[in-house]
């Protein structure tokens, strides 16, 4: 079995099925384009980032829940920190009491009478003490080594039966107290004696020791009950689904809200890791088909975790009324993407469409065709412009028996050279594409461009411009051509300060650059570069227009300057650098004009001199104002 991929290729089926889907695309309409590629740029990642939203929104809500449930055991740990330092106290009373240790340390009695003196003495001690802890629950209970057992429950004395000290001794965690003389926590299902105590769920057991020598004379252990805990998880466990238990670290619950779960294990061990991993934390569970969240933190003193399980009974998306919303909200403005999705596709390729059926009648001979300008957008401005361009045309034609017949002939011939409708059909082509691509920015920039050249070429009926005007339409042609070559050139224009009120003729510069453009870049390997620099040179203005293109015939642009002869079709560009130089002259006389060098680098320089006339005096010094693209 062998799989037909080399990389950085198509396999032949997957190129064909490429191919197919190329094909399928192009020969869509543009409204369709445009819907599809909104569905697929903008519709569908607004509902990727509705989703997202609603499960930050979820999952912020939920830490914030959590945080809650932590504050919650953490004052619950707090109480056991308390409850646990009271039964440090009260059991360090007689831990330290010398009195105390004294009539535990006594082995033989000499009479009944001593020993009755003994035990009643020891009673008081405890009753002494159960004064300041009668309300906590606490029952002390203190085995001797003389055999003489004593316990607070002194009022039940007849019914309590004590722990057995020897077999206690026997029980794994009694090694635990020969370590040191600190509290133990001992849960009660680990001794068989302690867990004669039906009530009792913890003992705090702790050795007790002669002061002088050091010997063991007792142990003491103080009972914890299982309703102590419930006071403690009583604050944490107010709904019914909602459930506090202490767990030791085996995974064992040695105190429940419910107390059916007391003495159970957690059987997970995908939940017991991350329960005896980490100090504190929370994390969801799927109990039985059950959503829940859990929440834990870790007793300092014994090690143990409070943890508290709860049970979600609805679904936090249709429990919460809000998210609820949320999911609404998200849905309808989906929907509402799609809707201005046709819309904008509607909008957009439609003005498109009519103005393109405009410009093939007006192509066809039609000269009385205007577009209906509807809105007063770019594409409105666009019709606009476009109806101008016509009804300039139509002036100009009207004008060509008037005194300066040839004059307004060649003017007639750029102008109608500058924006023919294979120009306009390309560039509006161009433009209709960065569209499809959602190069929205682009695009919109080209319009612009567009609409300003055709605005300064024909709502302007001076005959002479300043250099500024005509370096300023030059830069938004330049700007139209770059995006429809694809930015195979580069360009850069440098004008004097000086020379920015030197009257020019209109669309003297388009043309030459356009010949770069056309024939010195067609057959160039590299990326072009077009430079136009305006400067004064004594008393007269000088344009120079150089290029590093390939394929102009140098001796054929001598010979056409220096010629009478109309520029025929196929020679040097379809504008024509001769409807340039006829008009220079008509305008400034026969010294003016155009010359044309090779430059050594590779290239062609265009020079066009003519006298130096301003509409108003230049103030200022001489310096150039760059502008890089």
């Amino acid at each position: 079995m062998s799989y037909n991929f080399v990389i950085g290729r198509f396999s032949a089926k997957e190129e064909e099925v490429y191919l197919r889907a190329k094909k399928y695309f192009q020969g869509m309409n543009l409204q369709k384009k445009i819907l599809i590629s909104n569905v697929l740029l903008f519709a569908l990642p607004c509902l990727l980032l509705s989703w997202q939203i609603i499960s930050f929104v979820q999952t912020e809500a939920n830490r914030r829940l959590n945080q809650s449930r932590l504050a919650v055991l953490n004052q619950i740990n707090r109480n056991m920190e308390d409850m646990l330092q009271n039964i440090v106290v009260y059991s360090d009373f007689f831990f330290s009491n010398a009195e105390v240790n004294s009539l535990l340390s006594q082995r033989e009695y000499k009479s009944d009478y001593e020993a009755r003196t003994t035990e009643k003495a020891m009673q008081d001690f405890l009753r002494s003490r159960w004064v300041y802890y009668w309300d906590k629950g606490y029952y002390l209970e203190i085995l001797g080594e003389n055999g003489r057992n004593y316990s607070s429950r002194w009022n039940e004395q007849a019914d309590f039966a004590f722990s057995d000290l020897e077999a206690l001794k026997c029980e794994d965690w009694y090694e635990l107290l020969l370590e040191s003389s600190r509290i133990r926590y001992i849960p009660t299902y680990r001794s068989n004696e302690f867990g004669r105590d039906k009530d009792s769920v913890v003992r705090a057991v702790r050795l007790l020791k002669h002061l002088n020598s050091g010997r063991h004379i007792g142990l003491m252990d103080v009972s914890i009950q299982q309703e102590q805990f419930a006071r403690l998880f009583k604050d944490g466990a107010g709904q019914e689904n909602q459930k506090v238990f202490l767990m030791d670290e085996t995974g064992r619950i040695i105190s429940c809200t419910d107390e059916t779960l007391t003495g159970n294990h957690i059987t997970s061990e995908k939940y017991l890791e991350k329960l005896t991993g980490y100090d504190h934390g929370y994390f969801p569970a799927n109990m039985e088909g059950v959503y829940s969240q859990i929440c834990f933190i870790t007793n300092e003193t014994t090690g143990w975790k409070i943890v508290m399980y709860e049970t979600m009974q609805k679904s936090a998306w249709f429990g919460n009324q809000g998210y609820l919303w949320m999911v609404g909200i998200a849905v309808v403005y989906f929907l509402l993407a799609l809707l201005m999705s046709g819309y904008n596709a509607r909008y957009i390729s439609r003005p498109v469409h009519k103005l393109k059926e405009d410009m093939h009648r007006a192509y066809k001979g039609n000269l009385s065709v205007r577009a209906q300008v509807e809105t007063k957008d770019e594409f409105g401005q666009l019709r606009l412009q476009f109806n101008q361009m016509i009804g300039r045309i139509e002036e100009l034609i009207a004008q060509l028996g008037q005194r300066d017949e040839e004059k307004r002939v060649l003017e007639l011939n750029a102008l109608q050279a500058q924006i023919n409708p294979h120009f306009l059909y390309n560039t509006l082509a161009s433009i209709r594409f960065l569209v499809e691509m959602d190069m929205k920015e682009q695009a919109g920039i080209c319009l612009l461009a567009l609409v300003k050249l055709l605005k300064r070429t024909f709502s302007d009926y001076r005959e002479l411009i300043p250099v500024k005007e005509e370096l300023e339409s030059l830069e938004n042609y330049l700007v139209l051509m770059k995006n429809r070559y694809q930015n195979t050139f580069e360009w850069r224009i440098r004008m004097e300060q000086e020379a920015e009120d030197a009257l020019v003729p209109r669309i003297c510069v388009q043309p030459l650059v356009e010949n770069s453009i056309s024939h010195g870049f067609g057959q160039k390997k590299g990326m072009g570069f077009i430079e136009i620099e305006a400067k004064k040179e004594g008393e007269d203005l000088l344009i120079s227009v150089c290029d590093n293109g390939e394929g102009a015939d140098l001796e054929k642009m001598k010979r056409l300057l220096s010629s009478s002869q109309d520029c025929q079709e196929g020679q040097v560009s379809s504008i024509g650098i001769r409807n340039v130089q006829r008009r220079i002259r008509l305008s400034f006389g026969d010294n003016s004009g155009m010359q044309v060098e090779g430059l050594a680098q590779g290239g062609i320089r265009i020079d066009l001199r003519m006298p130096f006339r301003t509409v108003q005096e230049s103030a200022g010094g001489s310096h150039y104002e760059d502008y890089y693209h």
